[in-house]
């Protein structure tokens, strides 16, 4: 048997196994809120904090889950107002969200620019 085959073959499968964990960690969702939220038409921007229940400036009501979005391998949870909930799930999002992140809840807003 060929020892140093061997070592070899086991660095190269230590290595690649490592790289491909930190490669997966890297792109997770980040454990915060992000501070811009890429998505179509329009990128949204923070419009609050982080609160303790989904809510919105201005709504009385409960919001309702409105399905979820990514951006890369991170996906969170969106809260919208019943009355402009996306019925599919190709629709847009509507102007104000509130994003399930960061150990709450944060309202963004469709950037105007």
């Amino acid at each position: 048997m060929n020892w140093r085959a061997v070592g070899c073959g086991t660095l190269a499968i230590a290595a690649f196994v490592l790289l491909g964990i930190w490669g997966i960690w890297r792109a997770t969702a980040p454990p915060a809120c992000p501070d811009r939220l890429p998505s179509s038409p329009a990128a949204y921007q923070p419009a609050g904090e982080v609160g303790d229940r989904p809510a919105l400036e201005g709504v009385d009501g409960d919001l309702v889950r409105g399905g979820s979005t990514s951006f890369g391998l991170a996906s969170w949870v969106v809260w919208v107002e019943p009355r402009v909930a996306p019925a599919a799930s190709g629709d847009p999002l509507p102007p104000r969200i509130v994003l399930e992140c960061g150990g709450g809840f944060r309202p963004y807003q469709r950037d105007t620019r």
